[in-house]
């Protein structure tokens, strides 16, 4: 009988694809095509992916699917990732930022429950900036891709025209002025379908920058 010692992994939980909010991959034709290729030649050790694409599933839908049809046969494990923004601040002093929140789901757990069961439920509990919530009476939709590129749109349109430049994509520029109370995803992720089925996370970047001191502790 032959042993093996332990085997050692790289995981890697914060993958955004084409279909991210915000990414770095271009606009070209075949920039999916690209993006499965980088991950197929990634080292032997990393095993396990986070597919991470913000509040919208679309990018995790289509790697799965991709992996179902042959593709990725060096990933072990593909993981659900949700990551939203929320009404808390991270930093201290002037350097405040909303903190973003990762939810990382068991893949036992499929898209559509996610969507249906978790992101569905926040939909009425979004929060807008404070210097755009008056957007909220010509906006308030229920927040998918069309609408909070919407949002960004009014967002961007409400600045004098040379000031236009300094802002991203409408749909980024909505998405980085929606955020969710911190209850309400808690209790969203307070049903019996997700028990021990997610983990919550917080990036190290963010926590590294929250001082520790008499003042900002809290």
């Amino acid at each position: 009988m032959s042993y093996h010692g332990s085997a050692w992994n790289k995981w890697d939980l914060h993958v955004h694809t084409p279909a991210s909010i915000q990414h770095s991959y271009g606009g070209a034709e075949d920039v999916w095509e690209r993006f499965l290729l980088d991950l197929e030649k990634l080292p032997p050790e990393f095993k396990v992916i986070g597919i991470n694409d913000y509040i919208f599933l679309d990018g995790y839908k289509r790697v799965r699917d991709e992996k179902n049809h042959g593709r990725l046969p060096n990933i072990e494990l593909l993981l659900p990732v949700v990551e939203l923004r929320l009404d808390k601040f991270g930093g201290s002093g002037t350097q405040l930022k909303r903190v973003n929140f990762h939810v990382i789901f068991s893949d036992e757990l499929s898209a559509d429950v996610i969507q249906h069961q978790f992101l569905s439920a926040l939909q009425q509990s979004y929060q807008l900036s404070p210097e755009y919530d008056h957007f909220r009476a010509n906006w308030g939709a229920v927040p998918t891709r069309d609408s909070v590129a919407e949002l960004g749109r009014l967002i961007i349109e409400s600045v004098p025209v040379d000031k236009r430049r300094d802002f991203g994509p409408p749909l980024f520029e909505g998405f980085s002025n929606l955020c969710f109370p911190f209850s309400a995803v808690q209790s969203a992720l307070d049903k019996p379908l997700f028990k021990d089925k997610f983990i919550t996370a917080v990036g190290r970047a963010e926590w590294a920058e929250v001082k520790w001191d008499d003042n900002t502790i809290a």
